[in-house]
């Protein structure tokens, strides 16, 4: 029986000295056995790049902190015994629970049912505030020039606007700019300065909102004139198109109206 030859591959000198003593069948099983324990290469798989999460948005955990009204106010508050009240009901109330030390503005404040209206109205008693105004002339160039306004209204006559034009971004934000829809451009600039002085109001509802806010008196008014300027107002403005209406003074509680 011939011998067989045997390659070794990367045999180290103590291994190949082994082989000798012992011989190739015990070589064999050795070198299988070794084969056998190996561990198989790992498969490597590709990895993808991890891609962090992005932050949760963390809620705010502040309060919004509801400050309380005062005790004067809880007090007038405390006297209102109906939801809704009558014209002459609710001005006498709303003196009664007024308690403050000067002579507040009345307010109406009305939520209408369409969102645009504007006009102008004469209050039949005027709104307690003295309107300064002033009929545009040189003199009144002059003070825009040193950017001076000392007026409310201001009234102008047609002849006089060519003039007023290059002032247009100093009044018109202030809405002093004279505009013939408001009354303020007249060829008798005169007698619209009487009715501006004598209580002409322009009412003009908020431009995002269907709401409206106007100062019908100072509390120190006869009922009866306080009731005469809130009925001219809401039939100025027509009771259809008003979905709710309420009075209040300065630091009072508000009072619904009925309509």
């Amino acid at each position: 029986m011939g011998k067989k030859k045997i390659a070794l591959v990367d045999l180290s000198q103590s291994e190949k000295a082994e082989l000798k003593a012992t011989g190739v069948r015990s070589q064999k099983l050795t070198f299988k056995a070794k084969k056998s324990q190996e561990p198989e290469p790992a498969s490597i798989e590709p990895v993808e790049p991890s891609v962090a999460p992005a932050p949760a948005k963390l809620k705010p955990t502040h309060k919004r902190v509801k400050h309380p009204h005062s005790k004067r106010y809880q007090e007038a508050k405390a006297k209102l015994k109906s939801e809704s009240y009558p014209l002459d009901q609710a001005v006498a109330l709303l003196k009664e629970i007024s308690q403050v030390k000067f002579d507040p503005s009345v307010e109406l404040h009305l939520n209408l049912s369409v969102d645009k209206i504007s006009g102008e109205l004469q209050l039949p008693h005027g709104s307690g505030k003295q309107l300064k105004t002033e009929i545009a002339s040189d003199k009144t160039l002059v003070k825009l020039n040193n950017n001076q306004i000392d007026f409310d209204v201001l009234i102008a006559a047609p002849a006089m606007m060519p003039k007023l034009a290059k002032y247009a971004k100093i009044l018109g934000p202030k809405g002093l700019m004279p505009n013939p829809k408001n009354g303020t451009i007249s060829p008798d600039p005169e007698a619209a300065a009487k009715k501006f002085s004598g209580g002409l109001i322009h009412y003009k509802s908020e431009p995002k909102a269907p709401l409206m806010h106007l100062v019908v008196g100072k509390l120190s008014f006869k009922d009866k004139d306080l009731i005469d300027n809130l009925q001219a107002v809401i039939n100025a403005v027509n009771p259809k198109k008003i979905s709710a209406a309420f009075i209040c003074s300065s630091m009072s509680p508000s009072l619904k109206l009925v309509i």
